[in-house]
């Protein structure tokens, strides 16, 4: 009976992680890689998160902001620089990302709370 019940649960974390993996895909592309290990943490707060490393902060209600399976925050970037900006615009954001999605744990950790 234990082992039973220990593989219905093995088996539902997996799909679970397998399901936070598609919608990461969806979202970000595949193969995409958790930008927050290069761009630092995310710090909570009452208006929303702050991502440190881009200097961004996303208030709740934010669309780029996504409910998700697991303990950690996973950050998706895009580059600051677009076709539309000017050649001197865009020059100047060549080196700066920005926020496309940020996945937040459905109970994220308290805020203060580090690691």
């Amino acid at each position: 009976m234990k082992r039973a019940i220990f593989s219905l649960i093995t088996s539902a974390v997996i799909s679970t992680q397998a399901t936070a993996q598609s919608a990461t895909e969806t979202f970000c592309g595949v193969g995409h890689s958790n930008e927050i290990l290069l761009t630092g943490p995310v710090l909570e707060n009452p208006d929303g998160y702050y991502v440190s490393g881009l200097k961004t902060q996303l208030s709740h209600g934010d669309d780029r902001i996504i409910e998700a399976t697991g303990t950690e925050f996973y950050v998706c970037t895009r580059p600051a620089s677009t076709p539309d900006m000017t050649v001197t615009g865009a020059i100047h954001a060549s080196d700066r990302r920005e926020v496309s999605y940020l996945f937040v744990p459905i109970r994220p950790r308290p805020v203060g709370a580090n690691s």
